[in-house]
């Protein structure tokens, strides 16, 4: 896989696979507090499929409110580390004047009517009272129509430091225009800590829909003059309702004060998402008057068990003064989560912006085409057909497709070394196996992806015994060298019984580099010495069955081509077990040309090496910047025709050839849609509604083809 599909461990999908953390936001990004699954069935199932799950979690520990605001005109609040319940920080109050100033917590995007919760918290006083403090959990409620009540969900009272626990249940009725939960103290000029607050739904009473929160989705147009939810995601921002500027109606949300890129709006959309299913996403996005023109991208933050993940869903789109940018993708919901929140940012700067017209829409779900001929039965007898699959594609309509059309998968990123072990000796083995029992079940070979590579990998592989990044010394190289011979011994141990084919090492060409040798810190610190330890290794640990690939981006370019040749003939000399090449494949509509991509691969079998097509989509656009709303048919048709052209090519080097596989299941689930910029792209056989396209059609019955139109 290319290097710009890197992650350590940014998750992204627009569908499916990964971008840096750099373009999601993730390095240095306060988490969010925690927000409880809860599944997409409809709203009115809601309360009975989150009984005792958790809608909130706040512990302060990444140095922010988490959302929470000072109540009172001079009350302040900050994330501090003099005192903590759990962890290292809580949140403390001070400047208060009345007994309500405190902290305070907009629950209103949280919570809904005819639902029982239970809201807990751990409360500490600055300093011993002269008389006991009565301490509570409040709840100010504003119905929609009426005026301000306010609730006690628990109390206690105290006169010590120690930590006290607060308590209770709360649930409202009918429409709330405000709901808000603070902190208040019976002793108005006394600071309390604050720590460990959380809200769990434990009814099962139904819920009944918003109106303007479908059950399928959510529909933001911010026409009641108020922020619909939309909340500071670092709590330094400013976000609000602004009738100054509006794509439609009277209101847009503006953000301003943003102190870094990835500050900006953000919304809970937990529970609206269920694992698996895929959402159309849509807004549009203004930069306020003044500010220079910038680049907007619509990401998200899953949250699960204390750690979070960044997402690109839209990735980079311009925007300026001048008019409304639409950025619109799909998302699927692919790994387990606590919390799920939406949030708009830049990819640099502090913009200011407005956003209007936001919706998530619920697409229905998939179904495959059950009556048309099996793709990996067409190439019966030359090569195995595979494709690039998450764990999450091993369930439902997605399983089903791979289990028509595919003899052969690979895990997207769930094999990749971050994946596996994102810190030295902690492995985490669930979705690479449910990858492996899904494949040992329908009778499906696997290729393993991958076992060294310069992105995907935990940072901590690189540190010295200091913990300092690695520089070139003899005891680096060592320590460097014994890590990945742990790292491949390990993994080969667990899956050599079910794996035979291997993508050892993984892009270590630079065609820029005098000698061709890609400068990662492997090169840097051990220099070519880790690609023949690698494939030494992985031979005795994974056996002698099994066949070792070296895989790489762009070998039909003639230059590369050449410095890897070079590169595997002489390993080969050395003895190295190299046993084949991977070919990415990335290729596009208008090249390279299919006779480079042969000749590359008649090159290789000169060695006598197997040779596979690892990562084959073909992008439809010719350069970087093109973007279409809707993709035109002839497009569609030239793709197929060339898609029928490569396979005519494949067939005819079917000796040298062992497996060709797609990098993806559908147009939904492809990396294309984020790169280089965020647009519509179609590289793969089938649609977004898992449909045969015209370059499934192109390799099974060429007739169902429709001819080009003239001129195109």
């Amino acid at each position: 896989m290319r290097s710009y599909r890197s992650t350590t461990f940014c998750v992204m999908l627009t569908g499916a696979l990964l971008l840096p953390v750099g373009l999601c936001g993730g390095a240095g990004v306060k988490a969010a507090p925690s927000v409880g699954h809860s599944p997409l069935v409809s709203e009115t199932m809601l309360a009975t499929a989150g009984v005792n799950k958790t809608i909130g979690t706040y512990g302060f520990e990444q140095g922010n409110s988490e959302g929470w605001k000072p109540r009172g005109a001079n009350t302040q609040i900050a994330s501090v580390s003099e005192a903590a319940y759990g962890g290292t920080h809580s949140l403390k109050t001070t400047s208060r004047t009345a007994n309500w100033n405190g902290a305070e917590l907009d629950v209103k995007p949280l919570l809904q009517p005819d639902v029982e919760y239970e809201i807990s918290g751990y409360v500490k006083l600055d300093g011993k009272a002269a008389v006991p403090s009565v301490i509570k959990l409040t709840m100010e409620q504003q119905a929609t129509g009426g005026s301000a009540e306010w609730k006690t969900v628990a109390q206690t009272e105290t006169a010590d430091t120690a930590w006290v626990k607060l308590q209770g249940r709360y649930k409202f009725t009918g429409k709330m225009d405000a709901l808000k939960l603070y902190i208040e103290n019976s002793n108005p000029a006394q600071a309390y800590y604050v720590d460990e607050v959380k809200i769990r739904q434990v009814s099962e009473t139904p819920v009944t829909p918003s109106p303007t929160q479908p059950t399928d989705g959510i529909v933001s147009g911010f026409e009641e003059g108020t922020a619909q939810g939309w909340v500071s995601r670092l709590g330094s921002e400013k976000v609000r309702a602004s009738n100054a500027d509006a794509r439609t109606g009277s209101y847009s949300l503006l953000t301003t004060g943003r102190q870094q890129a990835y500050a900006g709006p953000k919304l809970d959309v937990t529970a609206k998402l269920k694992k698996g299913s895929q959402y159309t996403v849509s807004t549009w996005v203004k930069l306020a008057p003044g500010e220079q023109p910038a680049k907007v991208r619509l990401s998200v933050q899953r949250d699960y068990q204390g750690k979070s993940a960044y997402e690109t869903v839209i990735g980079d789109t311009a925007i300026t003064t001048g008019g409304w940018a639409h950025l619109s993708g799909t998302y699927t919901l692919a790994h387990d989560a606590d919390a799920v929140s939406m949030y708009l940012e830049t990819a640099a700067g502090t913009s200011s912006f407005y956003m209007d017209d936001f919706e998530l829409s619920l697409v229905p779900p998939l179904a495959i085409e059950k009556d048309i001929p099996s793709l990996h039965g067409i190439y019966q007898g030359q090569f195995s057909i595979g494709t690039a699959i998450m764990a999450f594609q091993t369930e439902g309509a997605y399983g089903e497709l791979v289990q028509k059309h595919f003899n052969s998968i690979v895990a997207g990123n769930e094999m990749k070394p971050a994946s596996l072990q994102p810190s030295e000796g902690q492995f985490n083995w669930e979705e690479a196996d449910k990858i492996v029992q899904f494949a040992k079940q329908h009778g499906l070979a696997i290729r393993f992806h991958t076992l060294v590579w310069h992105n995907q990998t935990g940072d901590w592989m690189f540190k010295d015994k200091n913990g300092q990044t690695m520089t070139p010394t003899a005891e680096n190289k060592k320590l460097l060298l014994d890590r990945l011979e742990t790292h491949i011994r390990t993994v080969a141990a667990r899956y050599k019984n079910d794996i035979t084919d291997w993508d050892v090492v993984n892009e270590v060409i630079d065609p820029d580099q005098p000698d061709g040798m890609r400068r990662s810190m492997w090169y840097q610190i051990t220099g070519k010495d880790y690609i023949e330890k690698a494939f030494r290794v992985a031979r005795e640990a994974a056996g002698p069955n099994a066949r070792l690939f070296i895989n790489d981006y762009n070998t039909d370019e003639p230059k590369k081509r050449d410095f890897l040749y070079n590169l595997v003939r002489d390993l080969l000399a050395k003895g190295v077990p190299i046993d084949g090449v991977g070919h990415q494949s990335h290729i596009r509509l208008e090249f390279p040309a299919i006779s480079q991509i042969e000749q590359s691969i008649e090159k290789f079998a000169s060695l006598g090496l197997d040779n596979q097509i690892t990562e084959l989509d073909m992008g439809l656009y010719s350069n970087d910047t093109d973007r279409y709303e809707t993709i035109p048919e002839s497009m569609l048709i030239r793709q197929a025709q060339r898609y029928r052209a490569l396979f005519d090519m494949f067939s005819r080097q079917q000796e040298h050839i062992s497996n060709v596989t797609i990098w993806g299941t559908d147009d939904g689930n492809t990396w294309l849609s984020n790169f280089p910029i965020a647009r519509l792209d179609k590289p793969l056989l089938f649609d977004e509604r898992l449909k045969a396209k015209y370059a499934y059609w192109a390799l099974v019955d060429p007739s169902k083809v429709p001819s080009l139109p003239a001129g195109k």
